[in-house]
């Protein structure tokens, strides 16, 4: 496998393009962590299917060998695809006793490349899990640096990355996502345990990068009450966070935030089991009302921060950016909303639904701009039109959806004048009240 090949590099410009078009916000922190000249194994965590390896991909200069699971692999045709973007089977029990002994092969192959201070990738978790929460880690990423390190009697000088990928959803389009790569793992300090005992080696190391990798993500702890959980992040992640924070508030500073107010949550669950049910009944009666009245907590945030004598400023700025977002949606309507319906209806684990849709619309997009710059050309007679608005169209699309919550939050407050303002006030008042007691009994 080449250290560098121009092909993969100009695959993955176009996927970091459309990384950058599907997604509203994308922090990277800590990308001066990565050591230099160094052969190195990424370990992120895993809670989105292919988006997941994306997000390193997209991040950071290196073209990274992953290893991926075997099944994968089955057909010649998907294995020299695979492989030509960089990626080795790797097997587990579930794919046969008979096929581990295969995994000596790819293991010898890793550690050729970490020798040649590549970079090598492979998730802890060897499975994703759609939740906030990590699965317990395997021994592979310690087996594989320890055997590497072994081989080489300890002067590869290899290091271990944790990487912590969070997303403010799973599969909604133009989400926020933030990447944290955390200090590097130094496996020269195992040689003496790896000495003695390789398996303890191997078992230390394995907890080390959970350690680590724990304190780049949002866990979420509870078994019995993940959703609870959840819905008080949502609810007054934010308003915790302003508490922690001076002037403006950024995404990686939330982020930090909201994993102190999941762990604060956690304790009081084990501390004092009364306080904590308390707590999640004020928080349960406010969603239950909201499903009752068919609202959303969006709606009732949104609802508190508008003003009647706002709307006409609110359609005056409509009215601006509104041919670009006509524009936009136009070129981007039927290849953005079809397919996705499709898959809807077609995808079973919604985990798979933001991979499913990124993969369809690397291809459909930009078919629909040929044919869209196509149909211009017939009608203008210009190639410098249709040129000129087939490269327009992404960026167009982006800035549509980009407006697209705002005249959403324009027509939802125009919708809530029309309902019991009795209702919608004792609404705003209740998730006051709530948020008051999330941060009263969580404390600072």
């Amino acid at each position: 496998m080449k250290n560098w090949s121009l092909g993969y590099e100009i695959i993955r410009s176009y996927v970091r393009f459309a990384f950058w078009l599907t997604h509203k916000r994308v922090d990277v922190i800590g990308r001066n962590r990565i050591p230099q000249g160094k052969p190195i194994i990424f370990a992120p965590n895993h809670q989105n299917a292919l988006m997941d390896p994306l997000a390193l991909v997209c991040s950071n200069p290196h073209q990274t060998m992953w290893l991926a699971r075997a099944d994968i692999f089955k057909s010649e045709t998907a294995s020299s695809i695979l492989k030509y973007l960089k990626l080795l089977p790797i097997y587990r029990i579930r794919d046969g006793k008979d096929n581990l002994s295969n995994n000596e092969q790819i293991f010898e192959q890793v550690t050729r490349i970490l020798e040649n201070k590549q970079t090598v990738a492979l998730f802890p978790e060897a499975a994703h899990s759609g939740r906030r929460q990590m699965l317990p880690h395997k021994k592979a990423i310690p087996r594989i640096a320890l055997e590497a390190e072994a081989k080489n009697d300890f002067r590869l000088n290899l290091q271990i990355v944790p990487v912590g990928i969070y997303y403010d959803h799973y599969w909604a389009f133009n989400r926020s996502l933030i990447i944290e790569y955390g200090e590097p793992i130094s496996i020269d300090q195992y040689r003496d345990e790896y000495t003695r005992n390789p398996q303890k080696a191997i078992l230390s190391l394995r907890d080390e990068i959970h350690g680590q990798l724990s304190r780049l993500t949002l866990q979420i702890d509870s078994e019995l009450h993940y959703q609870e959980y959840e819905n008080i992040r949502q609810l007054a992640g934010k308003a915790y966070s302003d508490t922690h924070t001076s002037g403006k508030c950024s995404n990686f500073q939330q982020l930090n935030a909201e994993k102190l107010l999941m762990n604060r949550l956690f304790l009081l669950e084990s501390a004092q089991p009364a306080q904590f049910e308390k707590l999640l009944d004020s928080v349960s009666d406010y969603f239950n009302q909201l499903k009752k009245n068919k609202l959303t907590d969006i709606q009732i945030k949104e609802a508190e921060k508008a003003s009647s004598a706002m709307i006409p400023l609110h359609f005056f700025a409509f009215i601006f950016p509104l041919p670009v977002f006509v524009f936009g949606l136009i070129f981007n309507a039927i290849p953005f909303f079809i397919p996705r319906a499709v898959l809807r209806r077609k995808v079973k684990n919604a985990t798979f639904l933001s991979t499913f849709n990124f993969v369809v619309g690397l291809i459909v997009f930009p078919f629909f701009y040929l044919i869209e710059a196509i149909v211009i050309f017939a009608a203008t007679h210009s190639v410098i039109a249709s040129v000129v608005t087939f490269v327009c169209m992404p960026l167009a699309g982006k800035l549509a959806f980009n407006l697209l919550p705002f005249y959403q939050l324009l027509f939802r407050n125009i919708g809530l004048t029309f309902r019991n303002k009795t209702l919608i006030n004792s609404m705003i008042a209740l998730r006051k009240a709530v948020i008051k007691n999330v941060l009263g009994t969580v404390g600072q």
